[in-house]
């Protein structure tokens, strides 16, 4: 969530106010810290009732939030508010009776949460794999400890496992804030999180050789179009999770994963391989390997118009308000010099995805002095459900249903000034501007959805 957030910012606020950044950091720490430790003490324990009142607060603001929201933003408010009310609710039915319900909770999420990873990082093979499946031993070993009444007998389990999750979270905030503090000048924020030096951390050598870029003088702010098409066909002994966000099989067995472009001022970006890729389900585990072995060549789709007119109209259009044109053509510019394909680490959505993150850099810039637009971004729903998704597509592969719910959470995100009131800011409503692409927007004749399925195509 902390990438979204310095990208949304920018790289000029964020070089300016990097050590603010890593003094939080470390009071979050040294909060997580004392949490821990008390959790430890029988004489002094926290009461765990105590923990619920934040998630009580944020959860009767989101229940307030939803009843003035319309669209989706309305479900996602509930949803949260929904889940921070009944978190509070165990905490408080438990808290001195049977804490170890919580312990065996918060063990068993881990554990998923830890095989999740593992078994992600095991098939996709994306660069610092190995790393991820050593985090996941970790994170399974601590399930493992929650499961256990050591040391506490469960007593103070709520306390350790507060404390281990701010401690953990400062960390990482701190890490970001050493290598942000590396960043050479110009260098755009989105930049350094596509190449990974921000999450993975390739090294402060690594850092230096991002080269510094003259800052771009300030060009307009456009709303940009990503069209997606969905997968399509015979999907009735398929999962609609599954289809949606993974792939879809036709009935003579063929996988296709749907396509991913967008549109903005004059530019088009859609990646697609020069030649169809055909897999059946037995090679498609090897296929979503993202090593060099599965690169094939691309090609770059002209326009939309020319697209549709050979495949057909998008299913999905959403629209991001708010969208740097400098920025991205820079970023299609340096894209583009390289049109290797790859389907799970270079594919259309991924492309896409980066795209975005270019554009929308710093278009909460001028808010950098308004403490309550950075409150409200950090409670809102739009911005966590876009953290998971991306958290998402970093353990497996960016594919065009995840694309489509990021757009939809951006649009909600970048819009967040004029919604409060703020200065002109992007011109955007407080529902996405999306649209089926069978449908006319005036109610006219409805347009053709089925984009087909059959061939690989993410």
């Amino acid at each position: 969530m902390i990438e979204l957030v310095l990208i949304l910012y920018g790289g000029a606020v964020v070089r300016r106010r990097w050590w603010l950044l890593g003094a939080c950091g470390l009071l979050w720490f040294a909060l997580g810290l004392g949490i821990f430790v008390n959790a430890l003490t029988e004489e002094v324990r926290i009461n765990p009732v105590w923990f619920t009142i934040p998630l009580v607060i944020d959860g009767l603001l989101s229940l307030g939030a939803a009843f003035g929201s319309i669209g989706a933003g309305k479900g996602l408010r509930y949803a949260k508010a929904g889940l921070f009310l009944f978190l509070a609710l165990l905490i408080y039915a438990t808290a001195g009776r049977a804490d170890m319900v919580i312990g065996f909770a918060a063990g068993t999420f881990l554990l998923v949460d830890a095989a999740w990873r593992a078994s992600s990082a095991h098939v996709v093979r994306f660069a610092g794999w190995r790393r991820a499946i050593a985090f996941s031993v970790l994170e399974a070993a601590f399930a493992v400890w929650s499961f256990i009444p050591w040391p506490t007998n469960w007593r103070g389990q709520v306390g350790i496992d507060v404390g281990t999750l701010l401690m953990y979270s400062a960390l990482g905030l701190c890490t970001l804030t050493w290598r942000l503090a590396w960043l050479p000048a110009g260098a755009p924020i989105s930049r350094a999180v596509a190449r990974g030096l921000l999450k993975r951390g390739r090294g402060l050598a690594m850092m230096q050789r991002l080269p510094a870029l003259p800052p771009l003088p300030a060009g307009p702010r456009i709303t940009a179009t990503v069209h997606v098409w969905t997968p399509t066909g015979a999907l009735a002994s398929v999962d609609r999770a599954v289809s949606r966000y993974v792939a879809a099989r036709d009935a003579q067995g063929v996988i296709s994963t749907g396509h991913a472009a967008l549109e903005a001022g004059g530019l088009y970006i859609s990646h697609y391989p020069a030649v169809e890729i055909e897999r059946s389900p037995d090679d498609f585990r090897r296929t979503l390997r993202a090593t060099p072995d599965n690169d094939v060549p691309g090609r770059f789709q002209p326009s939309y118009a020319e697209e549709a007119a050979g495949w057909c109209d998008s299913t999905m259009k959403v629209a991001i308000p708010g969208v740097d044109a400098a920025a991205l053509r820079r970023f299609w510019e340096a894209y583009g010099a390289d049109a290797t394909y790859n389907l799970t680490s270079r594919n259309c959505s991924s492309t896409v995805a980066t795209a975005l993150d270019a554009g929308i850099e710093g278009v909460l810039a001028p808010q950098a002095g308004r403490p309550y637009v950075l409150l409200r971004l950090l409670f809102s729903p739009e911005l966590w459900i876009a953290a998971q998704l991306r958290r998402r597509a970093a353990a497996m592969a960016w594919t065009p249903g995840i694309v489509l719910d990021y757009a939809r959470a951006l649009s909600y995100v970048v819009a967040l000034p004029q919604r409060l009131g703020l200065g002109r800011g992007p011109a955007a409503r407080d529902a996405a501007a999306e649209a089926p692409a069978g449908q006319a927007p005036e109610g006219g004749a409805p347009l053709p959805q089925d984009p087909g399925a059959g061939t690989l195509s993410a």
